[in-house]
């Protein structure tokens, strides 16, 4: 069995799709956990609709990614842990796929199709759909079982990932000194690098993602700018904690090839 934990925050339409994926594509009886991120009235139809099948756990106010993202896991009760946004989109056996790895030292993240691009990781392009009311789900199912391929790369620090819960908890999960979405991650896996986690991205199966749907490029743009000046703030306070500015090195990697403020990254 793995434990899904979903953050969602005003996205229900992308969460029904998000959830209704999974139901369909599983092949086990898997812990679904879907943390309401404020603003439950705007997702109580979603709750109501799968409620049967699906955990929900409710924060009254917005409280953060972060924060909901580790309470989430903290409530789950499986080993294996599959953190994905509510804008991605689960193919068929996703989960038979996922449990072949072996994540004791390891985490794992499915490749993924875009709807434009190109983006920086290198994700396939094909546009099943921008919005949730345009998406092709037949159609994104059907195309991709075509482009799986039994191969692993190394550049896996990105989301959605599978870890075990024993990986995520020693890491104490997402620093909540963040306030917003944004670079926490980066914070994450650099952690996880700092303990020899190896990383891989799975070309096995492809999840559908809406392209930031759960962030920045949303359709309600209310909180468009809260989120643009929120990115920023992040970059500003992931460099006064290690000393150095977020980026990606090869293979994704987060870790400079210095030593910083005493630590030796490539000790």
């Amino acid at each position: 069995m793995i434990s899904v934990v979903i953050p969602t925050y005003r996205e229900s339409d992308y969460l029904d799709i998000c959830l209704m994926s999974i139901l369909k594509g599983q092949h086990n009886a898997n812990e679904i956990i879907v943390i309401v991120d404020g603003f439950i009235k705007e997702n109580q139809w979603v709750i109501d609709k799968y409620k049967d099948d699906v955990l929900f756990l409710e924060f009254n106010e917005n409280r953060g990614m972060q924060t909901a993202i580790n309470f989430g896991v903290y409530n789950s009760t499986s080993d294996k842990i599959f953190i994905v946004n509510d804008d991605n989109v689960f193919p068929q056996n996703w989960d038979s796929i996922l449990e072949e790895y072996d994540i004791e030292n390891t985490v794992v993240t499915p490749n993924q199709i875009e709807p434009t691009g190109p983006g920086i990781f290198g994700f396939p392009v094909k546009d099943f759909g921008k919005t949730s009311d345009t998406f092709k789900f037949n159609d994104y199912i059907e195309w991709e079982q075509t482009i799986r391929k039994d191969a692993d790369n190394s550049d896996g620090e990105i989301f959605p990932f599978l870890i075990s819960k024993k990986n995520y908890m020693i890491v104490n999960g997402f620093d909540t000194i963040y306030e917003s979405p944004f670079i926490c991650d980066w914070d994450f896996f650099l952690k996880l690098e700092l303990m020899n986690i190896k990383f891989k991205r799975s070309h096995r199966l492809s999840f559908y993602h809406f392209g930031g749907k759960a962030t920045k490029n949303r359709d309600d743009n209310t909180d468009e700018n809260k989120f643009r000046i929120g990115e920023h703030d992040a970059y500003n306070v992931f460099e006064y904690k290690w000393g150095f500015k977020p980026q990606n090195g090869i293979d994704n990697s987060k870790k400079p090839n210095s030593i910083i403020r005493g630590i030796n990254y490539y000790e």
